[in-house]
């Protein structure tokens, strides 16, 4: 999981290059005020959405095998769960052609702001659009990038990726 400010995003740009599609697509949804939808975006595509936050009771952690996501917070603000997939328990298995597995438990809730990204690997899990006690706007673009397209290698396995066991 990679979190930061959105003018930090040079930092990244080594391990994602990917990345700058997410935002300049961000920077032309702000400009032109595309409209919630679906739209193409690099090597995959992107969501703009808006809505209210949910509760995170409301909520399920989400995992993707195919596609990174990139969420990038526009308007109003949001907070999220984070979670690493092993520590979490399966409510919904992993459906191929949706791209997403369900699951429960609980992780660390962090607090977005506009200009704000996140990304989140195979490996992490995340429940977005939430808040803590009362609903607020929130407006924000949803990027999904093909793995398999990535300059990078990220390859998934039954554990999520392939990597080797780090004993402390």
């Amino acid at each position: 999981m990679i979190m930061d400010k959105l003018e930090h995003i040079c930092y990244y740009q080594r391990s994602v290059p990917e990345l700058w599609d997410a935002v300049r697509f961000a920077q032309r949804v702000e400009k032109e005020h595309l409209p919630v939808g679906r739209y193409p975006v690099g090597k995959g595509f992107a969501f703009v959405q808006e809505g209210q936050t949910r509760g995170f009771t409301e909520a399920d952690f989400e995992t993707h095998n195919k596609y990174l996501d990139v969420q990038i917070l526009i308007e109003g603000s949001e907070m999220w769960e984070y979670a690493d997939k092993s520590d979490l328990t399966v409510r919904t298995p992993y459906d191929p052609e949706k791209d997403i597995e369900w699951l429960e438990g609980s992780g660390d809730k962090i607090r977005m702001k506009p200009g704000m990204f996140y990304l989140v690997y195979p490996t992490d899990a995340h429940k977005p659009c939430c808040h803590e006690s009362t609903p607020v706007y929130y407006r924000k673009v949803v990027v999904k990038i093909r793995i398999d397209k990535l300059l990078h290698r990220v390859g998934t396995d039954s554990m999520g990726m392939n990597q080797r066991k780090i004993s402390w």
